[in-house]
């Protein structure tokens, strides 16, 4: 009976978390989800080929080799990776030049093949250009993107920084673009903070199925890691708001020490995962149970209503005349039902036992009839 509510109870659970929560299908989650986007800052290697392993964002960058591609697979690899993020256009910039139109299909199979789940950032920051236009057309941009790439991706971010160049219901109306299209889960990235930094908004998250955070301060003249009393801060904030939480940006060195510990105290303190490089593997992954198929429930829903009708009749039958309930449970099974006996003489009587055995292998039902003589 226990195994039987607990699927049902479960199979009920994860109905109601996809209905009102996780809103994407939850065999996709990126609970856990462990990436580097920012390796080092550009000053560090100037222009040219060296400057395309200081962020993976350009990776799908038309100037980028096959070597160059493989040195940075190498790096994030090193560091622990399981996802990558990556631009799906930007104008041409150090990292290269990420070209709308552009056939992503090789380059996203070898991550995959490589053990690196792209997450494809769908906007850069406002300084690209490329949230300019319509909402309508940057749908159609959008989906377009989705049509073509969804089955080798495992997520979105419908924008970097959305908070400089879009109000949230924008982004919102975007979010649920790409969702009519996908089953994958939707980020949403801002300035640093809650709500970012311009309007501190959090309807920018009321349509995300994730929340990726920035926390400020790393990107300053000599700051190589965000504050971390502030990461904590920011991170109990965010949490407030029911959705998942990926502290995505707090470092512009995900290889270094402080950032790894950095991303192991958001982890600690109930993030989901970290973009900026981390040490440890647990960070709130979620393992996905499928729900019980249609004629599984169905048959489950049949045996709690059966049992119901057992316990029910036992007790009316105990209440009303004289019958004996009866129930024994171990580790390994239980049983339960009822047995009234019936005095027939002095030295006989007349007993009936209607009782129910389940064990992880069998259920059975069994009505026995028993006539005692003594002498």
């Amino acid at each position: 009976m226990y195994r039987t509510i607990t699927k049902i109870l479960g199979f009920l659970l994860l109905t109601s978390s996809v209905g009102n929560t996780l809103a994407y299908d939850p065999q996709y989650n990126i609970h856990g989800v462990r990436s580097s986007f920012l390796i080092r800052h550009y000053s560090e290697s100037g222009i040219g080929p060296g400057a395309r392993t200081n962020a993976t964002m350009y990776y799908l960058g038309r100037e980028w080799s096959d070597a160059d591609r493989a040195a940075l697979r190498a790096i994030v690899k090193a560091n622990g990776d399981t996802h990558i993020d990556l631009y799906t256009r930007s104008e041409p910039r150090r990292g290269g030049h990420v070209v709308e139109g552009h056939n992503f299909t090789q380059r996203l199979k070898e991550l995959n093949d490589a053990g690196l789940k792209p997450v494809l950032w769908l906007t850069p920051e406002s300084k690209h250009g490329e949230h300019g236009g319509t909402v309508a057309e940057q749908k159609a941009y959008m989906g377009g993107i989705v049509d073509k790439y969804d089955d080798q991706v495992a997520a979105y971010v419908v924008c970097l920084e959305c908070d400089d160049y879009w109000s949230p219901s924008q982004v919102s109306a975007l979010i649920k673009h790409i969702k009519s299209k996908s089953g994958k889960p939707v980020a949403v990235h801002l300035t640093p903070g809650v709500g970012g930094g311009r309007f501190k908004s959090t309807a920018y998250y009321k349509d995300a199925d994730y929340i990726y955070l920035q926390v400020g301060g790393h990107t300053k003249t000599g700051y190589k890691t965000a504050d971390l009393q502030r990461g904590i801060r920011d991170l109990k904030e965010a949490l407030k708001l029911g959705k998942p939480v990926v502290v995505s940006e707090y470092s512009v060195y995900s290889t270094s020490a402080e950032a790894k510990r950095f991303g192991d105290v958001m982890c600690q303190n109930g993030a989901v995962g970290t973009g900026n490089g981390r040490n440890i593997t647990a960070c709130g992954q979620m393992v996905y149970v499928p729900p019980p198929s249609e004629d599984s429930g169905n048959n489950d829903i049949a045996k709690l209503l059966g049992i119901a009708a057992v316990a029910i009749g036992a007790y009316y039958l105990y209440s009303n005349y004289d019958f004996e309930l009866l129930f024994n449970a171990t580790q390994d099974y239980q049983s339960y039902g009822a047995t009234k006996s019936f005095k027939l003489t002095e030295k006989s009587k007349l007993s009936l036992n209607l009782e129910r055995y389940e064990n992880e292998y069998s259920d059975d039902n069994t009505l026995m009839l028993r006539y005692k003589y003594s002498f």
